[in-house]
């Protein structure tokens, strides 16, 4: 029986409640466990982050070992002693034949490769690449907005601040994608990135598994609400939601019923410096009372805003393999997105889903009339994006090839 030890950043849903801790992100890490575990000839371990209960909380539960160690929850870049003292052992305990590891920029992953001397054994898998998504963090955002702020955390924050924040996630990164020896990606933006960063490591495809809700729903015109824009998340820059407020006033002038919907954190209600420029981006442009924050949403209710829109848009300013992408596709909800990152890799341009040039004024706007209006090409997308994503992430499919990846280390 092969041992697999997984080390993610979050806990999967089944220990929310233990440490009353309830996450709706990283919903691929939901997925595709739910398909390992039920492997008869693997002994499933899973590693993660708690800030509880100071010691390594062991919990066998639904056919997986948790171990959840202890970590400071405001700290985001350094390795602390404790951390790599606990990871080590727990590596020692269970004695895994494969270590994977879900995200490279948070310091547990750092520690891992520091306490475990047969790097052969590790995996990563790439997610976001922090240290060049941060690059474009401000793409959009006038230069004097850089300076505006509030307090925020207890002390006066600005964009600029946030941004440099974001930046002290780099260093981790790094180190860990120089070190490894085996990489999973899914598209040609991260396989260019890691055979620059690292050109002696394994790259491995594989595409991920989405939420079961997903999978089982079919997005339907006549059934959808027109005029209705679904954004799944705009809590930081780098998610674009400024980019798509810039071009609103396009859509509406020309199709006055047009609704925004945003899921995810509600940047609006904690003095958040992001949360205030958009605010002011809502009141310079008088969006408000057409601009809805709906908050954290769970899975049932994010697939229900994606059959209720007329059309799904992410305006973000880099991204890799979104999920969101995903699991529209996978509903058949048509799809607007920017042109960036690995995104060309998950949809083809006016095949599946429509693309566009983030810095090219007006082409956003054009394209969310263009569906408005086109009743055949909004269902053909949709259509095309279905079948796409039943490709890309099929389950069976996706789970072969993890498996592969495992047995040929």
């Amino acid at each position: 029986m092969k041992k697999i030890l997984w080390l993610c950043n979050t806990m999967l849903p089944e220990l929310s409640s233990r440490f009353r801790k309830f996450n709706v992100k990283e919903g691929w890490l939901i997925g595709i466990s739910n398909e390992l575990r039920k492997q008869e000839d693997i002994e499933f371990h899973y590693a993660c982050p708690q800030n509880r209960e100071q010691r390594i909380v062991n919990i066998d539960k639904q056919a997986i070992h948790f171990h959840c160690f202890y970590a400071k929850y405001n700290n985001l870049y350094t390795v602390e002693e404790s951390v790599r003292i606990q990871i080590g052992k727990i590596v020692n305990e269970v004695r895994p034949d494969i270590i994977h590891i879900f995200g490279t920029e948070m310091p547990h992953a750092v520690a891992c490769m520091e306490c475990v001397k047969k790097k052969d054994i590790i995996i990563v898998s790439i997610q976001g690449l922090v240290s060049e998504c941060v690059k474009h963090y401000l793409d959009g955002i006038s230069w004097p907005a850089y300076f505006k702020g509030g307090f925020f955390g207890g002390r006066y924050q600005t964009i600029l601040d946030q941004y440099r924040e974001f930046s002290k996630r780099t260093d981790n990164e790094i180190k860990v994608l120089k070190s490894v020896r085996h990489v999973i990606g899914r598209t040609d933006w991260d396989r260019a990135y890691i055979q620059r960063i690292n050109g002696n490591c394994t790259y491995y495809y594989c595409s991920e598994t989405l939420r079961d809700s997903f999978y089982n729903e079919k997005w339907e015109l006549d059934r959808a609400k027109k005029y209705t824009i679904f954004v799944s998340q705009g809590n930081y820059p780098i998610k674009g939601l400024h980019n798509l407020l810039v071009e609103l006033p396009g859509v509406i002038k020309k199709y006055p019923q047009t609704r925004v919907y945003v899921a995810g954190t509600n940047v609006l209600m904690n003095h958040d410096p992001y949360g205030k420029y958009i605010k002011g981006l809502l009141d310079k442009k008088e969006l408000g009372q057409y601009v809805t924050f709906m908050g954290e949403i769970n899975e049932k209710e994010m697939c229900k805003q994606l059959l209720n829109a007329h059309v799904t848009v992410m305006p973000s300013n880099i991204e890799n393999s979104p999920n969101s992408i995903g699991e529209a596709m996978l509903v058949g909800t048509p799809v607007i997105a920017s042109f960036v990152g690995g995104i060309p890799s998950i949809l083809h341009h006016d095949t599946e889903g429509l693309l566009y040039q983030p810095n090219t004024v007006g082409m956003l706007s054009y394209y969310i009339c263009r569906l408005f209006e086109d009743d055949e090409l909004a269902c053909r997308l949709s259509l095309n994006g279905r079948k796409r994503a039943e490709e890309l992430y099929h389950r069976g499919g996706n789970l072969q090839r993890l498996l592969e990846i495992y047995n040929s280390i």
